[in-house]
């Protein structure tokens, strides 16, 4: 996923209900009833993610950092569970920084904030615009786990462009945004798979485990 530059008082905004697979083998505008508004097809990915933490201080405190394709972003968990999930989302050097250093007490990007890599894989990721604003993934990952996602992404801006939206305004609009996620996917029932999705990090650590034993 790309990330832009923000305007100065603002945060980016993240909203996603993962779910465990396509209910169909190729997902299309008229795959079922009713159709999809529009459907729109993007180019295949292929991400290379590491993830850094430093004694579980970041994922506990609900941060997860990495290192995408050579870039540094952070996801810092505003509410939900894993299921449905609300971040905000980091992606400039200084604010990702700022955070790790408030979580875990140091920072440096030069030298990975402090952190140690937990997890390196790589992920071929579908992903389709539906109806406009709908952002349908699916990946699947380099040790064959699969999982995906319908995520909508807005981003705030404070009042008069002074101050950046307070933690009640954010929660605020991510309740919109949710309830608009849950609408969408039982519109589209057709689509996606039920059944408890796991997420790739959980089935690496749980590959990992295996290895070991």
């Amino acid at each position: 996923m790309a990330f832009r530059r923000l305007p100065t008082a603002s945060c980016l905004l993240e909203v996603e209900r993962k779910f465990r697979a396509l209910k169909i083998r190729k997902l299309t505008q008229h795959g079922g009833i009713p159709h999809f508004r529009s459907l729109q097809k993007l180019s295949v990915e292929i991400i290379r993610d590491s993830y850094y933490d430093k004694s579980n201080m970041l994922s506990s405190a609900g941060a997860w950092v990495r290192k995408r394709n050579g870039e540094w972003q952070a996801k810092i968990k505003k509410g939900g569970n894993f299921t449905n999930s609300r971040f905000q989302e980091l992606s400039h050097i200084d604010e990702i920084e700022a955070h790790v250093k408030r979580v875990v007490g140091i920072g440096g990007a030069t030298s990975n904030f402090g952190l140690q890599p937990v997890a390196t894989f790589s992920t071929t990721r579908e992903s389709w615009i539906a109806d406009g604003e709908f952002r349908i993934v699916l990946d699947t990952t380099d040790f064959d786990h699969q999982v995906g996602e319908v995520e909508l992404q807005k981003v705030l801006v404070g009042n008069n462009g002074d101050d950046a939206p307070d933690e009640l305004r954010q929660q605020r609009e991510m309740q919109l945004m949710d309830e608009k996620i849950v609408t969408f996917m039982q519109t589209y029932a057709w689509a996606f798979s039920v059944g408890e999705p796991k997420g790739k990090l959980t089935a690496y650590f749980e590959l990992l485990r295996t290895q070991d034993n």
